[in-house]
């Protein structure tokens, strides 16, 4: 399939689909995954695992010009779980976090991007919630996908549903 950009932020999966459990459905589909993270999204999955299965480190952080190995070109951007602040960031183009700055500029590249937005009830009835999903599902090259009550769906729903945003 290609590289793939999985970008993770400060937002829960759940006990039975983790994002270790993500990556695996997507290596068996024959992507090879760059994972990156939100600093926040650090506490909420197994980074070590991640690295187990990718066999390179999880990147969370900006690398200083000229230091460190350069990412490889991705063929598709997954952003999954993608917070409601990394997505309100991601539509409004602030990217003050490696991820969403990584997410911003794909999207400006026009790169095959999926956006798995989830937000808490409160949250999700902030009125720059919709707007800001609306903005994103605005751009030709960008699908978002959305759960039942604001939450995930399934992962074998997503990888489908990656699999239709990169079709020709």
């Amino acid at each position: 399939m290609g590289t793939l950009y999985l970008t993770l932020s400060g937002a829960a999966t759940t006990p039975e689909e983790t994002a270790p459990d993500l990556v695996r459905l997507l290596q068996a589909q024959g992507w090879r995954v760059t994972v990156l993270c939100t600093p926040t999204g650090t506490r909420f999955h197994d980074l070590d695992a991640l690295e187990e299965l990718t066999g390179e480190p999880v990147r969370v952080d900006f690398r200083r010009p000229g230091t460190g190995a350069s990412l490889p070109r991705p063929d598709a951007v997954l952003a999954c779980p993608w917070s409601f602040n990394s997505s309100n960031k991601t539509a409004l183009g602030l990217a003050d976090t490696f991820a969403v700055a990584l997410v911003c500029e794909m999207i400006g590249r026009g790169v095959p991007t999926l956006i798995v937005p989830k937000a808490g009830d409160g949250l999700a009835g902030h009125p720059a919630w919709d707007r800001h999903l609306r903005l994103l599902e605005e751009i030709s090259h960008v699908t978002l996908l959305r759960g039942r009550a604001h939450g995930l769906p399934g992962w074998r729903r997503v990888v489908d549903a990656l699999a239709r945003a990169c079709a020709p």
